[in-house]
């Protein structure tokens, strides 16, 4: 396989399952942490004596609660990263934090271990919305998560907000937006909420007691950002992130560029290029059966054949408004692409329109 350049480290713990995740997450397994933590060390160094590894390039700490790490176990988190692993210079190490289990102590031990930047898991200001996420945090923790970040030293500090949830308004959308873009983050990605099958906010769509926000609605709450974060210097440069110039995200633009990419912890995917294919693989979810199988975690594969391998490459490119090569053996579904106006195609180049970025689905609809 190809050379590794970006790792991912995922963190299961949290202390609430909010209502529309569906991730691989565990509410009140904390008594686990030191043993999960130890685990993800084993891992890290089987990895690294097997597989075939370039000095990092990104690093990705996400879950899951990476924050609720207490400070001496997120130490050794990131010194099992550089006691297995050389990083490039400049390698961007990110870690998700939530704004409630931030605080001065947390920080300080993260840039000491690396950190430079930090995801911060804002989701919204507006308490209606928030109550519907069942969201346990409010504004004034994610502010002064963001003021002491500043103080410890982050430059590069990305926020997370959700819109389309039920009887959100424009007022209170662009209100959050304004409230998020006062704060002079760097980056920032705004998704639209999902009503995933598992999980609380489903079921109660399922018994009526929701209402999905319909999607040229949703169209309509997007807009409205990009408006606010245009007015704010930020540019949207993927479907969902926006950015200031030079803090776009290098680890998730690794994914949608299909570079090879190692996953540890429980759940987490990797995968590498083998030829003209690829091979995807996940480790086992559990978090105890995480630790009881460490170092050697694999719960299974899937390998994909050339054909595949170019499809998807396609289509996570045109994630991206920079776009992606044209790949032969897609000139149908490129051209009636390019006649519903979204993408445009050049000389050996392709790259979605505003419309493809909003109807990103249609695109992947087409290409796969």
């Amino acid at each position: 396989m190809r050379p590794t350049r970006h790792l991912y480290i995922h963190v299961p713990f949290c202390r609430h399952k909010c209502g529309y995740c569906d991730f691989n997450v565990y509410a009140g397994q904390d008594r686990l942490m030191p043993e999960f933590v130890e685990a993800v060390a084993r891992e890290l160094r089987w990895a690294a004596s097997r597989l075939a590894f370039a000095p990092l390039d990104t690093v990705y700490i996400g879950g899951g609660t990476p924050s609720l790490l207490p400070a001496p176990l997120a130490a050794g988190l990131l010194s099992a990263v550089r006691e297995s692993f050389t990083l490039a210079a400049g390698c961007e190490v990110t870690l998700e934090a939530n704004p409630a289990t931030t605080d001065p102590e947390k920080l300080a031990v993260w840039r000491e271990g690396g950190v430079n930047r930090l995801s911060l898991g804002v989701q919204g200001f507006d308490p209606q919305a928030l109550a519907v996420l069942e969201r346990k945090e409010d504004g004034a923790q994610a502010e002064r998560a963001l003021r002491e970040a500043r103080a410890a030293g982050f430059d590069n500090v990305s926020i997370d907000l959700i819109y389309a949830v039920p009887g959100q308004s424009d007022q209170s959308w662009v209100a959050t937006v304004e409230r998020a873009a006062a704060l002079s983050p760097e980056h920032f990605s705004c998704y639209a909420l999902q009503f995933e099958e598992g999980t609380l906010l489903y079921r109660r769509l399922r018994e009526g007691r929701l209402r999905q926000v319909p999607a040229d609605r949703q169209w309509e709450l997007q807009q409205l950002a990009d408006g606010v974060l245009r007015q704010h210097g930020f540019r949207r440069y993927e479907v969902s992130s926006w950015a200031r110039p030079g803090r776009r995200s290098r680890h998730n633009s690794a994914y949608w560029a299909c570079r090879p990419y190692y996953g540890a912890g429980p759940g987490a995917h990797s995968y590498g290029r083998t030829g003209s294919g690829a091979r995807r693989w996940w480790n086992v979810r559990r978090p105890r059966d995480y630790i009881a199988r460490s170092p050697v975690v694999e719960d299974g594969h899937e390998d994909l054949d050339a054909r595949l391998v170019q499809a998807e490459r396609l289509l996570l490119g045109l994630r991206t408004i920079r776009g992606v090569p044209r790949t032969p053996g897609f000139e149908v579904q490129l051209s009636r692409l390019a006649s519903a106006g979204l993408v445009r195609l050049s000389p050996g180049w392709v790259a979605p329109t505003e419309r493809g970025l909003d109807l990103h689905n249609q695109i992947a609809l087409e290409v796969l």
